[in-house]
């Protein structure tokens, strides 16, 4: 199974339990800190990095230049017949270089060369840099590349591209921007059965944009291309504006524009003398009609004050504003490797998120259209918790997509039958329902969901106490989502009993089951979270909410002292599910119970391997709770050694699938240290001590630095002299 999608488990393809210049560049007086910095020399790496702002993401190619694949958060399509899907944009960083006999490919080709090639992403300051030695017979062109996505300008963009030949002749660059031809189409909405033949590829392709308009002007050393288009089936206008300027003195320059199809380029034609560099910088903007009531007014505004401040002065803005969201991080002391992994973990969520946004977080973020940039409980249960002490105010927009969305889950209910808010398995930017056709039992009965939904919203207020907000926008989720369970549950005639019927277990291969473990857990939270917030906010809470609470029934084994899967399960589905009772649900039980949970998972994940990385990412929390720390060191290479690829950290879904970068994972194993090995949980009082702090044992020191709690900083700090919490100092007194 898959804890947190459809596709792979209803086609069992899962068997889870669940150069110089290259020198990251850092502020005067700083020293180069290399757990920041993800990098390789090798030209043929796989997977491709992204780099992103939370709000646009970009897939840097192999060789740096070339078309790429860029996704905008929010910005979906629905073609008759298929699902909605995130879209991939026209392509903003279609740059060639052309050396005078044959255009530099985006993979080397089989009769070139690529020499001193060093490709690098430094996580500090967001920039992927690219330098190498493109070599082509007697022809060798040095080629050094940085683009951005810029965090403190977040509809902007920025190339620099240097050349510098070996030879003389005649070059040719080309900027441009190009849409995607449409894809070959399944019709989703439809299918009732998934093919075993489909790979993940057939299925997930990216949503296609319609082009509408394309313009390619030059100007004095330089050009201004632009270009709108509308995604298929919706009314939202993007436009993408590129602001091109190369130095003065191009020898014998000649300018070509080409604007027509799905194409607007401009090309530069120069005599290039041996061992002289020529720079060339791009500035893109991408704006939305939902931004702008004139996106391509505004987006060329913002090219042409962009390329008035210069590349320098955009980078220097965007890595301050990498900087300061550096300013909290997650420190550890005793493994740089594990290091280096957290820090890309927090990297690759934060190019996926951004404040102010009110989006949640598909399962592979702003890197690619997997699971078609579908919203699950990945973004409630698995990612927010990581972000919410971290970057509380991108956390903010997660729970806010699900405020924003809740007319659609009214509606979703009353669509199924039901009362209050019903969340989609599979939501749009809308929050509407998108789940595949084949997959549709998902949609109906995989109903965990919605109690997801309403345990962020409650810890979104237990770590801010910000009481306005749990008034206005979070207790409308949490009031409606208790009213839904009230609804979708049965009692028996006796009415000693509550139970929920015809479930889809979060053990997605066991549908149409009665009290799954973990659905009446996390609906018993949502109930008992609803009279909790409406005391906090001097209401009258609902009785049938308390009522039910108390009644709903759990799956528990009196004689082996544990909670059965599900009501009736067999013996071979035990750990499938019920770890998650104690974290993050929190359901009171015995050390015992505990323990053998954790065994019965352990025991899985030797028997079949760790499978999908949520399932195996928040059980060393468990044995943080147990203070067992041989059983957290044995969890934490199964939580991401065998899920990370290549040499930019990217996370599999599975160790064996292409399923990337899976920012799911990311989520649930920063938890396991942020929530698991400071032994610290949020409560009624903000964040609390609840168990002594374990440590692994290739872990000195821990630093929780710079966290926010309603309203104030901290640092934690664990070592092994125990758990400190401390006000955090600003970073010029540390």
């Amino acid at each position: 199974m898959r804890l947190g999608g459809t596709l792979l488990a209803a086609l069992g393809w899962t068997h889870a339990l669940m150069g110089t210049r290259l020198v990251a560049q850092q502020p005067a007086g700083t020293t180069v800190d290399s757990t920041f910095v993800l990098t390789t020399g090798n030209p043929h790496r796989s997977p491709s990095p992204f780099v992103g702002n939370g709000r646009l993401g970009v897939v840097i190619p192999a060789l740096g230049i070339g078309a790429s694949t860029s996704y905008r958060a929010g910005l979906y399509e629905h073609a008759p017949g298929d699902v909605p899907r995130i879209v991939v944009i026209p392509a903003w960083n279609a740059i060639g270089v052309f050396d005078g006999d044959r255009w530099i490919e985006t993979r080397p080709a089989p009769d070139s060369a690529v020499r001193s090639y060093r490709q690098l992403v430094d996580m500090r300051t967001g920039i992927a840099r690219t330098s190498y030695a493109w070599v082509n017979g007697k022809r060798s062109t040095s080629v050094e590349i940085e683009t951005f996505v810029s965090r403190a300008d977040p509809s902007l963009t920025a190339v620099r591209l240097d050349l510098t030949p070996q030879h003389a002749g005649r070059m040719r660059v080309r900027f441009g921007l190009i849409g995607w031809p449409p894809p070959h189409r399944l019709a989703l909405a439809k299918v009732e059965r998934a093919d075993p033949a489909w790979k993940p590829a057939d299925v997930w392709y990216p949503g296609h944009m319609v082009v509408g308009s394309r313009r390619s002007a030059p100007e004095r050393r330089g050009a201004l291309i632009s270009m709108t288009s509308t995604p298929v089936g919706r009314t939202t206008v993007l436009a993408e504006a590129l602001a091109v300027t190369w130095a003065p003195g191009l020898p014998q320059a000649n300018t070509t524009t080409t604007a027509s199809g799905d194409t607007a380029l401009v090309e530069i034609a120069f005599d290039a003398a041996p061992g002289r560099t020529y720079r060339f910088s791009q500035v893109g903007s991408i704006v939305s009609s939902d931004d702008a009531p004139r996106p391509l007014e505004r987006a060329t505004r913002d090219v042409e004050e962009g390329r008035t401040r210069g590349f320098e002065r955009l980078a220097a803005d965007n890595a301050g504003a990498w900087l300061r969201r550096w300013q909290t991080d997650i420190e550890i002391e005793g493994s740089p490797e594990l290091q280096r992994v957290v820090h890309s973990m927090l990297f690759y969520l934060l190019c996926s998120a951004d404040s102010g946004t009110k989006l949640g977080i598909p399962p592979m973020g702003l890197s690619s259209g997997g699971y078609y940039g579908h919203v699950f409980w990945d973004s409630d249960t698995w990612m927010f918790p990581s972000l919410l002490l971290t970057h509380t105010d991108v956390a903010h927009s997660l729970v806010a997509f699900r405020g924003r969305t809740l007319p659609a889950a009214r509606e979703n209910a009353r669509a199924n039958g039901f009362r209050g808010a019903m969340y989609p398995w599979e939501a749009d930017e809308r929050g509407e329902e998108t789940t595949p056709q084949f997959a549709i039992q998902n949609a109906r009965s995989e109903i965990h969901v919605t109690g997801d939904v309403a345990l962020a919203q409650w810890q979104y207020y237990l770590a801010t106490g910000d009481s306005t907000w749990l008034a206005q926008e979070g207790f409308p989720v949490i009031r409606e989502t208790a009213d839904f369970w009230v609804s979708r549950a049965t009692c028996d005639a006796s009415d000693e009993l509550c139970h929920i019927k015809n479930v889809v277990s979060v053990a997605e291969g066991l549908i149409n089951v009665t009290d799954d473990a973990y659905t009446n857990a996390v609906a018993r939270k949502n109930l008992e979270i609803a009279a909790a917030a409406s005391k906090r906010l001097g209401k009258a809470a609902d009785a049938r909410w308390t009522m039910l609470a108390s009644k709903l029934h759990l799956p528990y084994d009196s004689v082996s002292q544990f909670f059965r899967t599900y009501e009736g399960a067999p013996d071979s589905t035990l750990g499938w599910v019920t770890p998650l009772l104690s974290y993050p649900l929190a359901v009171p039980m015995s050390p015992r119970a505990k323990r053998a949970q954790l065994e019965q998972a352990f025991a899985q994940l030797l028997k079949e391997g760790p499978g999908a990385m949520m399932g195996s990412t928040i059980l060393s929390v468990g044995a943080a709770e147990l203070n067992d720390r041989a059983m957290v060191d044995s969890l934490l290479p199964f939580s991401y050694r065998t899920h990370l690829k290549g040499p930019f950290l990217m996370l599999s879904e599975t160790p064996t699938n292409d399923a990337v970068n899976f920012v799911t994972g990311a989520g649930g194993f920063l938890q396991q240290v942020i929530y698991g090995w400071t032994g610290l949980r949020l409560g009624e009082r903000g964040l609390e001590p609840a168990f002594p702090p374990v440590l692994p044992s290739s872990v000195k020191r821990l630093v929780l630095r710079n966290i926010q709690v309603r309203g104030k900083r901290y640092d934690v700090i664990v070592d092994a002299s125990g758990r400190r919490i401390v006000p955090s100092q600003s970073p010029a007194q540390r």
